[in-house]
């Protein structure tokens, strides 16, 4: 059902700090901005990623988007295999999606890319 990995975040406590780190140090431009909540790098090659501001502290890690062909299909056979899931399938302005959670707690999420 997985066919690959569509999108990757990296959260942060101090976005001004991992933004200048990526621009100014490693000599990234970023495509996209959202003051100091999100910056999304531009790239040429591999997949589209990102920094995000984490909602807590403790929440400081990463989110991985995998590509799914069917949403729905995946959200109901995963949950029938006891997958812990945190949101139900729905429509965002980059696709049909839903959340969930792997055994240590990482976020992932299941997208159909529109």
């Amino acid at each position: 059902m997985i066919t690959g990995c569509s999108y990757a975040i990296l959260t942060t406590s101090d976005m001004e700090r991992s933004r200048r780190f990526f621009t100014e140090q490693l000599g990234l431009t970023t495509d996209m901005e959202q003051g100091d909540t999100f910056s999304q790098f531009a790239s040429t090659h591999g997949i589209p990623w990102a920094i995000m501001q984490a909602p807590e502290p403790s929440e400081i890690g990463v989110e991985i988007y995998v590509s799914v062909d069917d949403v729905d299909v995946c959200y109901a056979e995963w949950s029938a295999n006891g997958v812990n899931m945190l949101t139900e399938p729905h429509d965002a302005p980059f696709g049909r999606t839903f959340m969930f959670l792997d055994p240590d707690g990482h976020h992932l999420h299941a997208l159909k890319a529109s």
